[in-house]
Parts: structure tokens; sequence; C-alpha cells
């Protein structure tokens, strides 16, 4: 009996060396690992509460699939309820759900997301196929050059930047496209909005309302035109200017009563109505 409790105990000593590469908790650590060495990021993104995340723990982090599709990645764990960066990357991915889990490239672009739990043989996989829709996406940016006055195709390519959390390489390449003289207006009012989008997510709120003001003054309607009139009220939320938000959400409502985005300016307009109407404390 001792023999075997012995065993036993060497076992569990022994096993997280034999499951290959440790955690990292925090993100600092795993960038600069994966930028040295030109790695991706396996990111999990859990909670104590979630019993999915602790059977994906239990249960496919050990197996050799896990093992053989992560092997050349940085495994970086975060709890997305410590109130610290866990939860501020959870916010900056839009994870409403948990597991989620995200494969991101050396420079942080967001490769892949994967939400949910999955058995082992199934989710090697798609850690696998993940990275190779991926790759497929930098096939398609290098060959940028090649779509020239294709403005729909280099449309797509900056949209998809802003969806991988790479609001800056969109940056980029809109303000390129809103340069172009022949850009037919309607696909204009698109690069602006959008514009006006990666300059919010990268806090550069003064660029863009300047480009909300540009895109309204050469076009008075249109879903991009709409959109840009609520971003310009998230502009004023994120600034602080809860009056300055109602006051443009209000302006939506008058101007575009018809608009399919009315329904989103009533779910949050009541909302800021109701922190305008407590009273400052001293």
């Amino acid at each position: 009996m001792k023999r075997i409790a012995l065993v036993a105990a060497l076992a569990v000593v022994l096993v997280p060396h034999a499951y290959g590469a440790a955690w990292i908790k925090t993100v600092g650590a795993a960038e600069k690992q994966a930028k040295a060495k030109n790695q991706y990021i396996f990111v999990d993104l859990f909670a104590d509460w979630c019993g999915w995340c602790h059977r994906f723990e239990q249960e496919v982090t050990p197996s050799e699939a896990f093992q053989k599709a992560t092997d050349d990645m940085v495994l970086l764990r975060l709890d997305t309820e410590d109130g610290k960066e866990g939860t501020q990357f959870a916010r900056k991915f839009n994870v409403t759900s948990l597991p989620t889990f995200l494969v991101l490239a050396p420079d942080m672009t967001l490769a892949g997301v994967i939400r949910g739990y999955a058995p082992a043989g199934q989710f090697g996989p798609m850690v696998t196929d993940t990275r190779k829709k991926y790759e497929e996406f930098l096939a398609r940016v290098k060959d940028e050059a090649k779509l020239g006055t294709n403005y729909e195709k280099r449309l797509e390519l900056a949209k998809e930047f802003t969806t991988r959390q790479a609001p800056s390489k969109a940056q980029v390449r809109l303000e390129k496209l809103a340069a172009e003289k022949a850009l037919p207006a309607n696909l204009r009012d698109q690069v602006m909005y959008e514009l006006a989008v990666t300059y919010v997510l990268q806090k550069k709120y003064a660029e863009g309302q300047k480009t909300i003001q540009k895109l309204t003054s050469v076009s008075k309607s249109g879903e991009p035109v709409e959109r840009s009139k609520i971003l310009l009220g998230q502009i004023y939320m994120e600034q602080g200017n809860l009056q300055g938000a109602a006051n443009e959400l209000r302006s939506f409502k008058t101007t575009y009563p018809n608009s399919p985005l009315i329904a989103n300016v009533n779910a949050i307009l009541p909302q800021i109505e109701r922190q305008l109407a407590v009273p400052k404390s001293n």
C-alpha cells in the first residue's frame, strides 16, 4: 500500500512537467515571450464559478491533442473576474460567455476566438484551424497592393483588422482609402465611419469627432451617417459628458425616427437619463 501511495504521489508531482509548458498568468509576460520567440499566444479566459472551465482544465489541457496543437505557443490563463487585467482583457475582446479561448498573433492581433467547451479530440483541431485561417488572412494582407482600385476589397480588409483588435492597422488603410479621389460616395461614407470607429477604439476621441463631423457635412442620410451619430454619443459617454450623449441620442430619435437603429438608442438613452437624474454628491 505504501508503495502504491508513493507511486501515486510521484505521478501527481510529475504530471505537470509531462504536460508541456507552464501557464503564464500576466499579459505582459506572455506578450514579451511571444514577441521574443515569434510565437502565437493561446489565452484561456476563465472564472472560478465556471464549471466547464474547470472541466477544460482537467480534461483537455493534459491531452496529447491539446499539447500538439499548442506546443509552439505561449500559454496564458486569465481570470475574467480578477478586477484587473483579466477583467480588462475580457472587456477588450468582448467576451460574454465562458469558457472563451483566444489565439493571438505575436503582435497581439486577434488570430481567432474559440467559444465554449469541446472534448480534447475536437478542441486540438479547432486551435489548428484557427491558426490556418489567420495565416490565410495574412496571405491576403501580403497581396494587398494588388487590390489597387478594388475599394470594396480594401475596405473589407481594413474592417477585418478592426475586428481582429488591430485598430491602428485598420486606421492606416482607412486613411489611405479616404484620400482616394475616385472613391464612390457610398463607399466614402462607410470608410469615414469605420475610420471614426478605429479612432474611438484607440481613445483618439478628438480625431473621431472630426471624422464624424466631416462625414455629416457631406452626407445627411444613410446607415454610416446614422451609425456615426450613435458613435458620437458613445464618444461623449467615454469622455464623461452624459448630457452631450443624451442630447445626441435625443436628436437622433427626432432626425431618424424610422431608423432600424432606433432600438439601440431606446436601449441606451434611458440608462443615461437615469444617471443624469441622480443628484450629484457634494
